[in-house]
């Protein structure tokens, strides 16, 4: 019998669940394991509506099982009993970055509680098979689709840039925000490196004010205007990708595409497309690029 992992009792936004979901299934594709993932049922929106509903190949309005079961009244028991008390599973509670999950034996139930659990290398292994399982639906990406595919035909390069505004003006006391006006300076340098080829930047932001205003700015940007989920997937699509540090939603781009990504600083500049890395590991203050 296939040994399980469960997840149900932690809560983040979109980047932070799939970051943490994508070392777990890394290990169970390895190691062959069964998880249980029940944050991404919980109602993160204003609409009420939950993360689940992204994602192809899972049961809406209900959490996520990979084997994904072949039938929707297991997974329905399932989430009833949710919050049983399992006596062979082992707890992991850990805030620790460097907790590895390649240093737990294969051969017990586990329950993960906490944010930082990384399996390093074996996300970059199993990175095709996550990114299947995780696929987002085909109904939301075939606007972002229509939209990069024209963006593709007019430019040479797509160069994608996520600002992320209001919640990063107080995470750690704003040590990681950007403001705007240097991701405009960084534009600028990039355009300069990529002189000899047409150039079009796909803007995406937590902020509206932005957007109205960068796109008052630069009317000939990109904004794709879409869900979270459609935004993670329209930056996966570019050939480049600028964003700030310590953000799970931009990396998360970067690695579902495997495009370079460039993680700035308010007095960050470059002068070398060699500074852009492929995302390696997913892990949320060190995505180690290679």
């Amino acid at each position: 019998m296939k040994k399980k992992i469960i997840i149900r009792q932690e809560y983040g936004q979109l980047g932070n669940i799939l970051f943490r979901l994508s070392n777990a299934l890394a290990y169970a594709v390895e190691y062959d394991y069964k998880i249980e993932d029940y944050t991404l049922a919980f109602c993160n929106y204003h609409d009420g509506s939950s993360n689940i509903r992204f994602f192809e190949n899972y049961f809406p309005f209900h959490f996520f099982e990979y084997p994904r079961p072949k039938s929707r009244l297991i997974n329905r028991i399932k989430w009833k009993f949710r919050d049983k008390t399992y006596r062979k599973v082992k707890i992991l509670e850990n805030f620790d970055p460097s907790f590895d999950l390649n240093d737990l034996p294969p051969k017990s139930n586990y329950e993960l509680k906490g944010f930082h659990f990384t399996a390093k290398n074996l996300v970059r292994k199993h990175r095709e098979k996550i990114c299947q399982i995780l696929g987002f639906r085909s109904s939301l990406k075939a606007p972002i689709s229509s939209l990069i595919n024209k963006a593709k035909s007019k430019y040479d390069v797509l160069l994608g840039v996520h600002i992320r505004e209001n919640d990063f003006k107080d995470f750690y006391n704003g040590k990681y925000f950007v403001p705007v006006k240097h991701y405009l300076k960084l534009i600028d340098q990039f355009k300069k490196l990529k002189s000899e080829e047409s150039l079009g930047v796909l803007i995406c932001s937590d902020s509206t004010k932005i957007l109205r205003e960068v796109k008052e700015q630069h009317p000939d940007f990109i904004f794709p205007n879409g869900s979270v989920a459609q935004d993670m997937y329209a930056l996966s699509q570019c050939n480049y990708l600028i964003g700030p540090q310590a953000t799970t939603f931009s990396t998360w781009s970067t690695y579902l595409g495997n495009i370079p990504l460039l993680q700035v600083t308010k007095d960050s500049k470059f002068e070398s497309l060699n500074l852009f890395k492929v995302v390696s590991r997913l892990e949320p203050f060190n995505p180690s690029p290679s």
